[in-house]
């Protein structure tokens, strides 16, 4: 997979915190991602969702209106089933409570701030990473399907013909 590719790839940050937005896309930019879009206002999370149609969500979880919690459980009925798109949480909240309680709400990653902006660039790559190839998978996966009904297809009108030959020899029509 090329750096290429992932550096392509679409990033909405959630977090109330401006300075913490602007680390965030002072790194993303420093590491090459152009398509960042950030809100402070965890409300308009859900609409930058729909319209940016992201690969990776950056979010806090303890924010005025709507905690992190919240965006999650709102974004899992957007998000199709099947779907792999990471949810990385950064927060000042290092209980092994909120870690649990992230990751079984639909993070693939938790990062406690003040965050390494090494670790944090390393982990979104990683996660990107997956995306990607989970995409490629399920890209994958529907030419192998498509093929199959193809095949399918071709046998069904093969056997049908092969019938129709036999009982046109004077085979045995029952068979």
């Amino acid at each position: 997979m090329t750096s290429s590719l992932l550096h392509h790839a679409k990033i909405l940050i959630v977090d109330d915190e401006i300075l913490n937005v602007r680390l965030l896309e002072k790194i993303l930019d420093r590491d090459g991602y152009a398509n960042v879009s950030m809100t402070t206002d965890p409300r308009a999370a859900l609409t930058l969702f729909a319209d940016n149609e992201p690969d990776l969500v950056l979010l806090d979880l303890n924010m005025p209106y709507k905690s992190g919690y919240e965006v999650m459980e709102e974004l899992a009925l957007l998000i199709p089933e099947q779907t792999f798109l990471p949810i990385i949480v950064l927060t000042a909240d290092a209980t092994l409570e909120a870690k649990q309680r992230a990751l079984a709400s639909g993070a693939a990653d938790f990062i406690c701030k003040p965050f390494d902006n090494l670790e944090v660039s390393l982990r979104i790559k990683n996660v990107l990473r997956t995306r990607f190839l989970h995409r490629q998978l399920e890209a994958h996966n529907q030419l192998l399907d498509e093929r199959v009904r193809e095949r399918t297809k071709f046998l069904q009108r093969t056997v049908r013909e092969l019938r129709k030959a036999q009982w046109g020899a004077g085979g045995d029509e029952a068979a």
